[in-house]
């Protein structure tokens, strides 16, 4: 891999692992948040508290080069210390403000370390307490890691402690394809197949799409934890669409709609028959990226959303065409 793939893949991970660590707070309220502890009495809001400390020693980082020229890794006088400072520090806030906290040191970091020369984004620096030499791009990859270490537990302790919200998921998951489907309703059949409103995608594609996801989605999550043989070397990419979109080329409009509504019944069947456990554990999605299974589930109701509004669109009348 070049360099500058490397660059590429380290912020996307950067993304993506803070995305999942933001859905995993997803519905907790405060007090929800303060109870939900572990095994060494933090609660969520101090876990969120301890990775935005660290988040801050990666920033000083990343300044220090970009003004000095110096690193200056940052030197907590020893994990446990550093840890119970960065949690007493932020006892008293809310839960928003440090999630605001959180939100804000990641945005620095990233605008501090996207601008760096490959030199000083990857060039080895002295540690000075240990004497090691490391990089920024292994103090950014340490951030991921860290990330989807406690994202994990969140969703761990969520399940365990009953707090897992799987209700008002299960509603985002079948609200948003009850919301794609009902735009579909009264649609003239021969715009579905004419009027294109996704690229050069007619209705009849989109819904041949979405169908295709559909399997997928079902499939994925049946093995979760498990091997899945027919993704090794699948790249689910605008080539894979493309060729899914074909294979149901000579589906009419109502068999299509029919597969929609039966492979989300069996989603939402195989979603009610998973225990809390189940629905937090962490995996792979099709495309690569670390999340746990309720967070797939999540971020495929919100592909209805996406699809929805093309259908939305080309309901829409015309600008200036509305009648006096």
């Amino acid at each position: 891999m070049t360099e500058h793939g490397n660059r590429q893949q380290l912020f996307e991970e950067l993304i993506n692992a803070r995305r999942e660590l933001m859905r995993s707070m997803m519905f907790l309220s405060e007090q929800e948040a303060l109870a939900c502890g572990g095994g060494n009495d933090w609660c969520v809001r101090d876990a969120i508290s301890h990775i935005t400390a660290r988040e801050c020693t990666a920033l000083a980082a990343a300044q220090h080069l970009v003004e000095e020229g110096d690193p200056h890794f940052p030197d907590p006088l020893g994990d446990e210390e550093f840890n119970r400072a960065a949690v007493r520090r932020r006892r008293d806030l809310a839960l928003a403000d440090v999630i605001d906290e959180l939100d804000g040191t990641r945005r620095q970091v990233l605008r501090y370390t996207r601008k760096m020369h490959n030199n000083e984004l990857y060039g080895g620096f002295p540690v000075r307490a240990t004497g090691e030499t490391r990089s920024v791009a292994d103090v950014l990859h340490d951030l991921v890691e860290h990330d989807y270490l406690h994202a994990a537990e969140i969703w761990r302790r969520r399940a365990q402690n009953g707090l897992l919200h799987r209700v008002e998921f299960r509603f985002i998951i079948s609200d948003e394809r009850n919301r794609f489907l009902n735009a579909l309703g009264g649609m003239f059949e021969q715009d579905m197949f004419s009027v294109e409103v996704c690229g050069y995608w007619t209705v009849k594609d989109v819904m041949a799409h979405m169908l295709s996801w559909d399997e997928e989605i079902l499939r994925t999550a049946e093995h979760w934890t498990e091997e899945r043989p027919w993704q090794y070397g699948a790249h689910y990419d605008d080539e894979w669409n493309e060729i899914e979109v074909a294979q149901r080329a000579d589906m009419d409009v109502i068999a299509l709609a029919d597969g929609l509504a039966t492979l989300h019944r069996r989603l939402l069947q195989t979603f009610d028959a998973l225990h809390d456990a189940d629905l937090a554990v962490m995996s792979v999605a099709p495309w690569g990226e670390r999340m746990s299974l309720l967070s797939f589930l999540y971020e495929m109701a919100l592909h209805n959303s996406a699809h929805r509004k093309d259908l939305e669109a080309l309901r829409r009348p015309a600008r200036g065409s509305r009648k006096r």
